[in-house]
């Protein structure tokens, strides 16, 4: 019983980031195409989904120009705003090189 709860949990991990891998790429995809991102063309992607992509396409330098900002207050029932800002945003030679491993991989 506890390896069928063990593989289920990493099957669930190993889908999440699959599917984060996946956004990355649809992500780095609009910004090749010299378009900016937006949450409303990625069908099924929450606001959370979103922003831990961006981050993390930052944190690996994939792309320029990514930021956050944040506002309102932590305390009590309101909640931090946090807005993305991709104007402007390119990719780099390892977004280049990530979205040509994703797609070498498809065949």
């Amino acid at each position: 019983m506890k390896a069928v709860v063990e593989l289920r949990i990493e099957t669930e991990v190993n889908n999440e980031m699959a599917e984060t891998k996946s956004l990355i790429y649809q992500i780095l995809k609009v910004i090749e195409s010299g378009k900016e991102p937006k949450l409303a063309d990625l069908e099924g992607v929450t606001l959370e989904g979103f922003h831990s992509a961006l981050e993390q396409i930052m944190e690996n330098k994939l792309a320029t120009h990514i930021s956050f900002t944040q506002s309102g207050k932590s305390k009590g029932k309101v909640k931090k705003q946090v807005t993305a800002h991709l104007e402007g945003s390119t990719l780099t030679a390892q977004g280049s090189n990530y979205i040509h491993m994703q797609e070498s991989r498809e065949y």
